[in-house]
């Protein structure tokens, strides 16, 4: 049986932070599709990385996702804008969705919050699964379905969902 842990990212992690993010596979369904530069990621990283709780997910001691939590406020909402990394150039549906299951189970003990993920539209697997995770459309008649666009930087091709916890 496969053995699953986590591990929080630290900053010794900044190198392979930057290695996974530039995968293709992270980069195709990402805001971004462009490779990192060092300078660019190591600037980042040391005015932003502590704004978000990142940690490693490991399957038998080989890490296969980051999950990333960016913490914001607006108004009288508290939000999180959840992600995952891959650090595998290629993943199987299992993997994934154990991982997305581990990085639930850390977001359901964030009580009193906005769960927020965002889906490129394309991703085909992961646009059939996210009402599995008991995510909703974030409508844009919701209060902070703006802010969210703007604050991270949510293009057209990708839809918001949420949940509260």
């Amino acid at each position: 049986m496969s053995n699953f842990i986590t591990v929080d990212v630290n900053d010794k992690s900044v190198n392979k932070y930057l290695f996974y993010k530039n995968f293709y596979i992270n980069r195709k369904f990402s805001a971004s599709k462009k490779i990192i530069e060092k300078i660019n990621h190591y600037l980042w990283w040391f005015q932003k990385q502590q704004l978000r709780k990142s940690f490693f997910i490991f399957k038998n001691n080989i890490p296969i996702f980051i999950s990333t939590c960016d913490y914001v406020s607006f108004k009288k909402y508290k939000i999180i804008y959840s992600g995952l990394i891959s650090c595998t150039p290629e993943t199987n549906l299992f993997d994934l969705l154990k991982s997305i299951k581990i990085q639930n189970d850390y977001l359901n003990g964030k009580k009193n919050h906005y769960c927020i993920i965002s889906i490129d539209k394309n991703n085909k697997v992961l646009m059939k699964h996210w009402k599995y995770f008991g995510y909703k459309p974030l409508l844009s008649s919701l209060d902070f379905f703006e802010f969210c666009k703007q604050e991270f930087n949510i293009k057209l091709n990708y839809n918001l969902y949420y949940k509260k916890i």
